[in-house]
C-alpha cells in the first residue's frame, strides 16, 4: 500500500522537527572515517554504518515526539525501498514514511554537496542520478509514492537548495 495524502500530513509536523537529527550519530564517527578524502575500507565503511543505530540510541530515550520521531528516521533513513540498505534490511513498507521520505532528502543533499570524497554536483545532475541510478544511487531505493512527490517537487528542492547553499 503506497502512503495517502493524510499519512503524509500527519508525518509533516513531527518530521519537519525530528529530520535535521537523522545523521545525529555521526557524533560517534571517528573523524578519520568521517571526514576520509578517499574510498573506505570495508572496516571503515562498517564503521560508518554505525552511525544509524547510534543516532537512533541517542534520540531513543526520550519521552519528546519530535525526539522518538528523530531516533526512528536516524535508524531506518539508510534503508532501501528494495531492501538493500542498512542497518537492518528493512524493505518497502516496513520502513517507517518519516524515514522513506529522509532517505530521498538526504540523497538528494549528499548528491548536491562537495564531501571529502567527491565535488558537489548540480540540481539537473543530482535529478539525473535519482532518476536513473548510477550504481551507487538507484530509483529501485526509493519508495515510489515518495519518489514521484519528490519529482513533482524537484525544483522547490532546488530552490531551497540554492537558497541556503553555502
Amino acid at each position: 500500500m503506497s502512503p495517502r495524502s493524510s499519512d503524509f500530513a500527519v508525518c509533516h509536523d513531527d518530521a519537519t522537527c525530528a529530520s535535521p537529527m537523522h545523521d545525529i550519530g555521526k557524533i560517534g564517527i571517528p573523524d578519520h572515517v568521517l571526514l576520509k578524502p578517499g574510498s573506505l575500507t570495508p572496516d571503515e565503511w562498517a564503521i560508518m554504518k554505525e552511525h544509524a543505530s547510534m543516532g537512533a540510541e541517542i534520540l531513543g530515550k526520550s519521552k519528546s515526539p519530535y525526539l522518538k520521531m528523530g531516533a526512528e528516521i536516524a535508524l531506518h533513513h539508510h534503508e532501501r525501498w528494495d531492501g538493500g540498505g542498512y542497518p537492518q534490511g528493512k524493505r518497502g513498507e516496513e520502513i517507517p514514511l518519516a524515514a522513506r521520505i529522509m532517505s530521498i532528502c538526504d540523497v538528494y543533499d549528499a548528491l548536491r554537496s562537495k564531501r571529502p570524497y567527491k565535488l558537489a554536483y548540480d540540481h539537473s545532475k543530482t535529478m539525473d542520478i535519482i532518476r536513473r541510478g548510477d550504481g551507487r544511487v538507484e530509483p529501485e531505493h526509493f519508495d515510489p509514492a515518495v519518489l514521484a512527490g519528490f519529482e513533482q517537487n524537484h525544483q522547490s528542492f532546488c530552490d531551497i537548495y540554492e537558497a541556503h547553499e553555502g
